[in-house]
């Protein structure tokens, strides 16, 4: 980002006095300049002002307008943005771990919703199916529809979110084709002293997997060494026939081609780093 005065030349006292003008500013930050001036407006961003009465922009002007602009992506309100940057105590990284833990309740709410409406949505179908025309039945089944919409919340005792443990070998070489070849996310990779992969995670949309080494101590043997699979993990994709495509173009060996399922999913098999089995399927579209 390169510094530039404004026209009157006012912020010009040295490289350290150098500020943009609002409509530079503007135009790096991606903002409008009427969303700037509604900021000083509300004291939320006040800039220095030239001679002339000109808006200028200083380093510091800068810094606050970014973390304006994160929180203002984590959706939180003006007058909230104010105070907490004003407050002696703030960091970015506390607010990040706010939103962090407030992302990570809505996320579980919406878990629960959606697990929950999908079991109800059966016998919602078919009271409306026997009772079509039907107002007290159309009562009946909207008060069990509330009672899912208003009960969304998750007590402090109960299991949160599955993790799958997968135990492979060679961690490196199974961290690079999970994520070259299926495609999912990468995670951290922790190696010790010796530079040796020692734990892995890779991640979907909705959590991650886990990337074990082998341990006997916990009876934990891999695809390769026991030659064979005791289980295998099943990924929900967006589209099943994108993902198959993209597998095979990578070098993927499939099991099976993309199949609709009497389940009510699409789905095809893969071999994964150490010839286990995977499933990738996309849900049908109800009938």
């Amino acid at each position: 980002m390169s510094e530039r005065a404004d026209d009157d030349g006012a912020p010009g006292e040295g490289t350290g006095g150098a500020g943009w003008r609002v409509g530079d500013l503007a135009a790096l930050t991606g903002l409008t300049v009427r969303t700037l001036h509604h900021y000083d407006d509300v004291g939320l961003l006040r800039p220095d002002r030239t001679a002339a009465g000109h808006r200028v922009y200083r380093r510091a002007h800068v810094e606050r307008l970014y973390r304006i602009s994160v929180l203002r992506r984590f959706g939180v309100s003006l007058d909230d943005i104010a105070a907490a940057l004003d407050a002696p105590g703030w960091t970015l990284d506390g607010a990040l771990r706010t939103h962090l833990a407030e992302l990570e309740d809505q996320v579980l709410r919406m878990e629960r919703l959606l697990h929950r409406l999908s079991a109800t949505r059966p016998d919602v179908a078919g009271d409306g199916t026997a009772r079509r025309g039907d107002d007290a039945g159309d009562v009946d089944v909207c008060r069990r529809l509330l009672a899912v919409l208003e009960d969304t919340a998750v007590a402090s005792t109960e299991p949160l979110r599955r993790v799958a443990v997968l135990v492979y070998a060679d961690l490196e070489a199974a961290h690079r084709h999970l994520v070259e070849v299926f495609g999912l996310e990468p995670g951290p990779v922790h190696r010790d002293d010796a530079g040796t992969v020692v734990h892995g995670e890779v991640r979907t949309a909705d959590g991650i997997v886990m990337l074990h080494r082998v341990a006997p101590e916990w009876r934990l043997a891999s695809p390769a060494t026991l030659g064979a699979s005791t289980g295998m993990l099943v990924v929900t994709v967006r589209d099943v026939d994108a993902h198959h495509a993209a597998v095979v173009a990578r070098g993927g060996t499939v099991t099976y081609p993309p199949t609709d399922q009497p389940y009510g999913v699409r789905e095809y098999g893969a071999l994964g780093p150490e010839g286990e089995p995977w499933s990738f399927w996309s849900p049908l579209p109800p009938t």
